[in-house]
């Protein structure tokens, strides 16, 4: 099949074997997948978050210098099953699917492992305990984007915000716009959104941000302080660069909660004095989980959420790798599609 390689920090476009399902597996052809900021972190920073996983018992069993088939964010065709399985959605219907993969020597994240290709391949191996149907009248492209939503969705249920908190949300890309529109889906507000991208302001205020924030010319904090007036802040931080955190220990309100949704897989550096003495109390990420997928594919069929404007490019599989250099320029877009039947 062809696929989009990665291996030592180059993409490239090329032939690689077919993967064939083994026990309570299925084959799947994929039919749209989406450029996540992790798969960008997986080209600069692959062997790091390798070697991390090997050293901390992380889920990410991969070699870097090894070809690997990147994309999680995906909707796909079922094709064929392998061994013991039940068949759950036919032969040639859509599907959209979490990231893990059960095997016979434990587990795996699609897209993350030499073994099991991700969704900018033409064919991939799904578990057939994680697929879930796609509803005949929503769009292949929105489908693909469940993934990222469900990310919102775990977000926002573990944040559990309760009467007099009010949220920030700092970065508007697809994960700060699923915090928004998952926030907006749970009947939370008002709803503080900051970006320097005017295009991703606009598109945040258009899934529920009752304001929305350019840093460059605002303080996230005062805005929120203005919208609040008064209350606990619970800033989703959302973004994943050096620096971000700081500046969120920084300017937070006294006895915040943080909750941090944007993954940094480049060295920082905290002074975590200033969110001792503010009483800040901060937690870290996390994985969705089955309701979450569920409660994402509901909104989005249903139209609860409305997920396309966050589609904001579209490219072939032979030209995926420009698709990636195009997705870093976070003023432009927020997630492009690949469709690797093309």
């Amino acid at each position: 099949m062809r696929a989009l390689v990665l291996k030592s920090g180059a993409l490239r476009v090329d032939d690689v074997p077919d993967p064939s399902p083994g026990s309570g597996q299925l084959l799947a052809r994929s039919l749209a997948c989406t450029i996540c900021a992790s798969d960008l972190h997986m080209v600069h920073h692959g062997r790091r978050l390798a070697e991390w996983s090997r050293t901390a018992g992380g889920p990410f069993d991969f070699d870097a210098d090894q070809d690997l088939v990147l994309g999680h964010e995906l909707c796909a065709e079922v094709v064929e099953y392998g061994p013991d399985t039940q068949g759950t959605v036919p032969v040639g219907e859509r599907v959209v699917t979490g990231p893990m993969i059960l095997h016979d020597r434990g587990m795996a994240i699609v897209g993350y492992s030499n073994e099991y290709p991700g969704g900018f391949g033409e064919l991939l191996v799904l578990s057939e305990s994680s697929i879930l149907a796609v509803p005949e009248e929503t769009p292949t492209d929105q489908a693909a984007l469940m993934e990222p939503l469900s990310v919102g969705m775990l977000y926002t249920r573990v944040a559990d915000l309760q009467p007099g908190e009010v949220p920030l949300v700092i970065g508007c890309g697809a994960i700060g716009l699923a915090v928004v529109s998952a926030l907006r889906w749970r009947g939370i507000g008002p709803i503080v959104a900051a970006d320097l991208s005017p295009m991703r302001r606009q598109v945040a205020a258009a899934a529920g941000a009752d304001i929305v924030v350019d840093p460059a010319e605002d303080s996230p904090f005062a805005a929120w302080e203005r919208a609040a007036g008064g209350g606990r802040c619970v800033v989703f931080e959302c973004v994943g660069a050096p620096g971000i955190l700081k500046g969120i220990f920084d300017g937070a309100p006294w006895m915040s909660r943080v909750i941090v949704a944007g993954q940094n897989l480049d060295d920082d550096t905290l002074f975590t004095a200033s969110a001792h003495t503010k009483g800040l109390n901060v937690q870290f990420g996390g994985m969705p989980e089955s309701r979450d997928y569920s409660d994402a594919l509901g909104a989005i069929a249903s139209g609860a959420i409305v997920v396309e404007p966050w589609l904001t490019g579209a490219a072939a599989l032979e030209d995926a790798v420009q698709a990636f250099t195009d997705s870093t320029r976070t003023e432009r877009h927020t997630r492009i599609v690949v469709h690797p039947q093309e």
